[in-house]
């Protein structure tokens, strides 16, 4: 039997129906975020309260599972064993499988659908339902293939705890939840309603119910960097003629990029103008001599506005300055306003002043003088 999400229920409902009949449960997915894990929240607790088992296979391949995802997982109690799976060659895990076993039956949904909120709830996807009687063919390769994703013999799964989230988060394996929904939220508008060749219809959504302990911070905040980024853009504020100080969300995500552990702290940037190598230096306050309170950065001189665009090649960042008086920085200017205009701005105002601006007053207007910055 197939399952269709976008044309039917969604898909969580199914789930729920499942979880609510099994005493053991198994999944195999290829991205987990807090999302989903919210929606199943009540499901997977439900059954484990009951005495039920559970395994759980995730993957980590191409930024798509949160920390606050697995952390959720970690927080389920009873019989539970998460695993992460990776692979550094190049196959990504990438299955949607859940069986279950209830009673008499073995029953198992392959399909699209990943344990995210998109993926239970809103993307049009499709799964198909095998059942068999327990002890039969389809219960035997289902748990061969759990035994097999969860091996250790070959290093490509290991079991979930809270050091190796941790060290998966410093390694860069896998992001906040903010990230990712910034990354997708970056994606930028869809076409005017005049040039679209498709039409528009909005899924049937289920909501996370209220009480589930969802982790604090998952919503992408403005000033949140998607999690891949390759360049960003700063309208810089300058200071005795050409001193520009960057701001330091940017310069410390800079830093996360190229791999720092410490908060503050110089880095190295090449510019595509002298082709020379410059340190950028953080400025720490008497008060606090522990934590930056800015970093700067001298630019060239500007009849317009001042742009830095630092871009991440590799291991190594370059840099490259605009003047908006000029035909390509004025480009790149009006590519930071327009990222006023997105909703959700894409471009980060610190100070607010887009939003504070008076009755009749342009953005260009309104942000004079005032530094911007826009991850891409």
């Amino acid at each position: 039997m197939l399952i269709p999400q976008f044309y039917g229920r969604p898909f969580v409902d199914t789930l729920a129906r499942e979880f609510a009949a099994a005493d053991r449960s198994y999944i195999a997915t290829a991205w987990v975020r807090a999302s989903g894990v919210g929606l199943l929240w009540n499901s997977l607790t439900g059954m484990l309260g009951r005495g039920g088992r559970l395994r759980i296979v995730a993957g980590i391949d191409r930024e798509n599972t949160s920390r606050e995802g697995l952390a959720m997982l970690l927080e389920l109690e009873g019989d539970v064993r998460v695993y992460v799976r990776h692979n550094e060659a190049t196959p990504i895990f990438h299955p949607k499988l859940y069986g279950f076993r209830s009673g008499v039956e073995c029953r198992v949904l392959v399909g699209s659908n990943n344990m995210t909120g998109a993926g239970l709830s809103q993307n049009e996807e499709v799964a198909a339902l095998l059942v068999e009687e327990v002890g039969g063919q389809l219960e035997r390769s289902l748990k061969a293939y759990m035994r097999q994703l969860r091996d250790p013999a070959d290093g490509l799964a290991r079991r979930l705890d809270e050091h190796l989230l941790d060290q998966l988060a410093r390694a860069g394996y896998v992001e906040s939840e903010a990230r990712l929904r910034g990354k997708a939220g970056n994606s930028g508008p869809s076409l005017p309603p005049a040039n679209r060749l498709f039409g528009s219809r909005q899924p049937v959504r289920r909501r996370i119910p209220a009480g589930v302990p969802l982790p604090s911070g998952i919503e992408p905040r403005p000033e949140t960097p998607v999690a891949d980024w390759n360049r960003v853009f700063v309208k810089l504020r300058l200071a005795r003629g050409t001193q520009g100080q960057l701001p330091l969300a940017v310069a410390r995500e800079v830093r996360r990029r190229l791999g720092e552990d410490d908060l503050d702290g110089p880095f190295t940037v090449i510019d595509r103008h002298t082709r020379a190598e410059r340190q950028i230096s953080p400025t720490y306050p008497r008060r606090r001599p522990e934590a930056a309170n800015t970093y700067k950065i001298e630019a060239m001189p500007a009849q317009g506005h001042a742009i830095l665009k630092l871009e991440l090649v590799g291991r190594r960042i370059l840099a490259e300055f605009f003047d908006s008086a000029q035909t390509d920085g004025q480009a790149v200017y009006e590519f930071l306003i327009d990222g006023l205009r997105s909703e959700p701005p894409s471009t980060v105002d610190p100070n607010g002043a887009a939003a504070r601006r008076a009755a009749g007053e342009s953005l260009e207007d309104a942000t004079e003088g005032v530094t911007l910055y826009r991850f891409d």
